[in-house]
């Protein structure tokens, strides 16, 4: 069980139940032993009174005496009077319970007061010696008060289930509340934190959670505080980049105009060093574009148009004009394989990070190798999953989050030789995520590393089309 809300739940549930059952049961005993003590201590005191009275009457005035007494008090009575002779005849030729017949026997043994229980009734018996000097036995049976574990066991199965029915649905109800009360600012802390780790940085935790006045209630303010705090620094560090790009952008354009005047007049020892510096003031201003760019998809101040792509066609495009490219550096592209589906987005970004992918898997697959392209649904969403993989040497497993992340490289396969700004895979992973997809590097079992693109889509050609 991985749920924490249902381990909280049930070990809440049963605790309850158990504790309920426990306090039921031993309130019930303690109740019905005190009740049989007092009963106790009254019969040991009363009876003997009312024994001596019985049998007065009766050895003075007979049995007819001793009848008018019972039918005087009747209804006043609370108890059925057996009295017996010392050959265990009674005198009214009433004949008893076995639990009576069992008072007498003991009483007339012992000659002091003898209580049995059954488990609706009790016997108490009182031996008597009369002035006349017979022994007499007078047991009083009583119809059992107050609870008793036995009636409160026979009761019928449906009323005993319908009652242990109650008790847990009720506690199961407070254990649900307490538990949501427990568990609900965890699960936003958690949903908050996938957002935040999803590069949604204005993510906060909502009031219902930081109005607590407990721990959790000051773990969500402590993660709204270190929420500002991230977003601010990464605020300012996007916006460093893009002044640090834009204050570039000016002495390299003026850079470029007094290379094509020194270029003019240079003699011919001297212009292939400013032809390097040409290059160089390209892949330059190629690379702070890339910086520009990147800076805007992270800080999402640029807003993109959105429209209906269509994935498929253009992926057959990308591949078409990425294999006219590979094809120049013996290598080939091929698409395995595609469905028709529609993404929505802006067409132009999409197309962007897809031909980085392509264009990093035709940099690293070895000449005479090809880079394969696959369109696929996935199984249990309606996502679209693009999968390009090369033949080159792969990553190692630690690295396969960080080669996107910008600048990142890895030892001799990727350095500038390569003719990358490093900057590829990261305007990707950010340009998908803005689609609200995802990105992940993969190393191929057989070798080769594999960039996998899933996209929200829906499956089918664009209306229109």
């Amino acid at each position: 069980m991985r749920s924490l809300f249902l381990k909280i739940f049930l070990w809440f549930w049963l605790a309850m139940v158990l504790v309920t059952l426990t306090l039921l049961i031993s309130s019930f005993i303690g109740e019905s032993r005190s009740s049989r003590e007092r009963d106790e201590t009254m019969d040991r005191t009363m009876t003997p009174l009312v024994a001596d009275n019985f049998v007065e009457v009766f050895d003075r005035e007979g049995l007819t005496g001793y009848a008018a007494l019972m039918a005087r008090g009747k209804d006043a009575f609370p108890w059925n009077a057996y009295l017996f002779d010392e050959h265990g005849k009674e005198v009214t030729g009433k004949l008893g319970l076995p639990a009576v017949l069992e008072a007498f026997e003991r009483s007339l043994a012992s000659k002091h007061t003898e209580i049995v229980y059954s488990n609706s009734s009790r016997a108490v018996g009182q031996w008597v010696r009369a002035n006349s000097g017979k022994n007499y036995v007078l047991v009083l049976s009583f119809e059992s008060r107050g609870p008793h574990p036995g009636r409160f066991l026979q009761a019928p199965s449906q009323i005993q289930i319908l009652r242990l029915l109650i008790i847990v649905l009720i506690i199961g109800a407070i254990c649900l509340w307490i538990t949501r009360h427990i568990t609900k600012p965890i699960f936003e802390l958690r949903e908050a934190a996938n957002r935040l780790a999803g590069g949604r940085l204005e993510t906060r935790v909502g009031t219902s959670s930081t109005s607590r006045v407990d721990e959790l209630g000051e773990l969500s303010r402590d993660f709204n505080h270190m929420a500002e705090q991230l977003e601010s620094l990464i605020a300012s560090r996007q916006h460093l980049i893009g002044d640090i790009s834009h204050e570039l952008r000016s002495p390299l354009a003026r850079l470029s105009v007094a290379l094509g005047i020194a270029q003019r007049s240079a003699n011919s020892e001297a212009l292939p060093a400013l032809n390097r510096i040409e290059r160089e003031s390209l892949r330059l201003n190629e690379l702070i574009s890339e910086i520009l760019r990147l800076a805007r998809l992270e800080s999402g101040v640029e807003q993109l148009s959105q429209d209906d792509v269509d994935l498929q066609g253009l992926v057959r495009e990308i591949a078409e004009d990425a294999h006219f490219e590979a094809s120049s550096r013996s290598r080939t592209v091929r698409v395995a394989a595609t469905f028709a589906c529609v993404v929505r987005g802006n067409s132009a970004l999409l197309r962007s990070a897809i031909e980085n992918v392509v264009r990093n898997a035709i940099y690293y697959t070895p000449e005479g190798t090809e880079v394969e392209i696959t369109l696929s649904a996935a199984q249990n969403s309606n996502d679209a999953i693009l999968r390009v993989r090369d033949h080159g040497p792969g990553v190692p497993a630690s690295a396969l989050r960080s080669v996107f992340e910008p600048f990142y490289r890895i030892g001799d396969a990727r350095e500038r030789t390569s003719g990358g700004t490093g900057l590829g895979l990261s305007i990707s992973d950010r340009a998908i995520r803005r689609h609200g997809g995802g990105v992940r590097a993969i190393n191929a079992p057989d070798g080769g590393l594999i960039i996998e693109i899933r996209l929200p889509a829906q499956r089918g050609a664009p209306s229109g089309s």
